[in-house]
């Protein structure tokens, strides 16, 4: 078959004449595929926190923000972020400790930062301490060292 290539509007077509077709086989690839290994990336870890570690007079209504140096896999944070109040500072009186503040975990993944949000506002004048524990990692399976934040509320 012979013919004339042409092409309009980003199709292709071949003008043919008459003749005999023939179709034949694209050959078939010979090369063996090679397996590129990478070095996995660093581990994720904690870049900046609001409130910032030891900040003082945090305002009860405040919320956490925690943000990654890497992307992390939002699943793995549930059961594994613990928040409580500092104990010291009812040892020795005959209050009972106070129960930990009830809140809820949202993982921004376009800024990287997990936000947590509390039910009630934090008990006033109290230090709080906010875990991110074992087995939370990034979307590689990297694993985030344990961390920890403590903030003191103010009135």
């Amino acid at each position: 078959m012979t013919g004339t290539l042409q092409q309009a509007r980003g199709l292709q077509w071949l003008d043919g004449q008459a003749g005999s077709l023939k179709i034949t086989q694209a050959p078939k690839d010979t090369t063996e595929e090679t397996i590129v290994r990478v070095a996995p990336g660093p581990p994720p870890d904690v870049v900046f926190s609001a409130p910032i570690p030891d900040e003082t007079d945090v305002l009860p209504s405040s919320s956490v923000r925690i943000q990654f140096s890497r992307d992390i896999d939002g699943t793995t944070f549930k059961g594994r972020v613990r928040i409580g109040y500092s104990d010291s500072a009812v040892k020795g009186r005959t209050e009972t400790p106070t129960p930990a503040p009830q809140f809820t975990t949202r993982y921004l993944p376009g800024t990287r930062v997990l936000e947590i949000r509390f039910s009630n506002p934090l008990e006033r004048f109290r230090t709080v301490k906010v875990e991110l524990l074992e087995g939370i990692a990034g979307t590689d399976k990297q694993p985030l060292k344990p961390w920890s934040l403590t903030f003191q509320t103010g009135g």
